[in-house]
């Protein structure tokens, strides 16, 4: 057979692709040239910023800017955050050959990597603000390109801007949010109009993956589009200027506080069941990280049977006839696969693979900007982009709103900062209940015959019941 024809996951184009000829020794030492380079220019950056930028006392005047010597430092500045990022992006390729080679456990390699990640999101941060000075400086006469943009497309580029001149408010989390989702989703069984669910008087809301009623503390509003960017601006540049808002109940999932964890942290994803259906009605989970497999959904004593790996291709079960937004399920799709393949997870080239092949959305169907895909997938360095040209192709927006190669990856920078503390806040939360459930569980056989057998909520109030729904493939009985 021909290899060029074959569209198996052995031949595609991500599995071409995988990883550069290198080894943990050639990576090292480039990795120790830059890290040298970068502290090289560190020194000749600090120097140059005495006479550029001296700093004076309080009462002291303080003499004309130099255009000349600032330029000059904005320009070294470019370059050494530059520098930084590579240097931050190898360090992050040793972690990946120290844990695939058992050098390192994978709890350490984890946490190497947000550090890494971390260092290479703010060297870019740097970059952007060196950028924009020497754009500044490099022609003070003309008016900056964005000055020329009118209307919305202005306030939307703005935020970039502002953000990195310290001019951006901190926006606060809406605290209705869960409150709205559940009403959105008729996910309340005590607000439910179903005579089914007017006979059973306990409270309980929905899940939407396993189809069923768990006790309010057992369920939570999961955040499709991470809550940092929650803002019009970024959600702007997005997904363009008639998208719904992010801070809708439209970008929300009801999912019990497990399964949310796994979603947040992109170990599953949730795709349409028929790549045909326009609009999207039928969405399915698929599972793509084999860490959460013989996990059990549910920690406490009751049905414990059901493991994260069984709910992979199970249908989601809406109560009424309101569904997630689509490009904000698109844009979890997008930064799951980005997401499995920059941390280089086992079986990413097989995901990737099977959806190049066979793309879950309806095409053509425009979810989010074309620069920004291409953006989102090359943050890390290189990528497939056969397969990032495919999502452009099915996918891509386009709008007169065009952003410089140097916004988009700001951007994009900004949308990998808000995935990785989301992340974060998710992993955390999911370490926290494991370690509670733990102490539950202890509490429990000490105090055994204590509680009756009816009892349906553990002591960390996410229990569940049963819906009239049923629960997904099988559900739970």
């Amino acid at each position: 057979m021909d290899a060029s024809k074959d569209h198996s996951p052995e031949h595609s184009p991500t599995s071409r692709a995988v990883r550069p000829p290198q080894t943990l020794a050639s990576t090292r030492a480039k990795y120790d040239k830059t890290r040298q380079v970068s502290l090289d220019l560190q020194k000749m950056f600090e120097t140059l910023s005495r006479d550029a930028e001296p700093v004076r006392d309080p009462d002291e005047d303080l003499d004309e800017p130099d255009a000349a010597l600032g330029l000059k430092l904005a320009s070294l500045g470019v370059k050494l955050a530059s520098v930084k990022k590579e240097q931050f992006r190898l360090e992050r390729e040793i972690v990946f050959f120290e844990r695939d080679a058992k050098i390192i456990p994978p709890k350490e390699a984890t946490k190497r990597l947000r550090e890494a990640s971390r260092r290479y999101i703010s060297a870019g941060e740097e970059l952007w603000r060196h950028q924009q000075k020497k754009a500044r400086l490099e022609d003070p006469g003309v008016v900056p390109l964005i000055d020329l943009r009118s209307g919305s497309a202005t306030a939307c580029l703005m935020a970039l801007y502002r953000k990195s001149n310290g001019l951006q408010k901190t926006s606060k989390r809406p605290s209705s949010f869960r409150a709205d989702a559940i009403t959105y989703y008729a996910g309340s069984k005590t607000s439910s109009s179903s005579s089914t669910d007017s006979s059973n008087k306990s409270a309980g809301v929905w899940c939407h993956v396993t189809g069923l009623w768990w006790a309010p503390a057992g369920v939570k509003a999961a955040h499709i589009v991470p809550y940092f960017l929650d803002n019009k601006e970024i959600g702007e540049i997005l997904f363009g200027s008639r998208a719904p808002s992010l801070r809708r109940a439209g970008n929300s999932l009801l999912l019990s506080t497990k399964i949310k964890g796994w979603f947040d942290t992109y170990k599953l994803l949730i795709v349409p069941v028929d790549a045909r259906e326009d609009p999207i009605k039928r969405w399915r989970v698929d599972v793509i990280s084999s860490s959460i497999k013989n996990s059990p959904v549910h920690d406490g004593p009751l049905n414990p049977s059901l493991l994260g790996g069984d709910l992979d291709g199970y249908e989601l079960k809406f109560r009424n006839d309101k569904r997630p937004v689509s490009r904000f399920m698109y844009f979890h799709f997008v930064v799951s696969l980005i997401r499995i393949k920059d941390v280089k997870q086992r079986g990413w080239e097989e995901v990737w693979a099977r959806y190049y092949e066979q793309p879950p959305f309806p095409t053509p169907t425009t979810y989010l900007r074309k620069s920004m895909l291409v953006a989102l997938a090359t943050h890390y360095g290189k990528t497939d982009m056969p397969v990032v040209k495919s999502w452009i192709a099915g996918h891509g927006l386009d709008t007169p709103l065009k952003l410089t190669n140097e916004e988009a990856t700001e951007a994009a920078r900004r949308v990998h900062s808000a995935v990785e503390e989301a992340i974060f806040r998710a992993e955390r939360n999911l370490s926290d209940k494991n370690n509670n459930d733990e102490e539950d569980e202890d509490e429990d056989e000490e105090d055994s015959g204590e509680k009756g057998e009816e009892g349906d909520e553990d002591e960390d109030g996410e229990g569940y019941e049963e819906g009239d729904e049923g629960g997904g493939r099988g559900g739970w009985s």
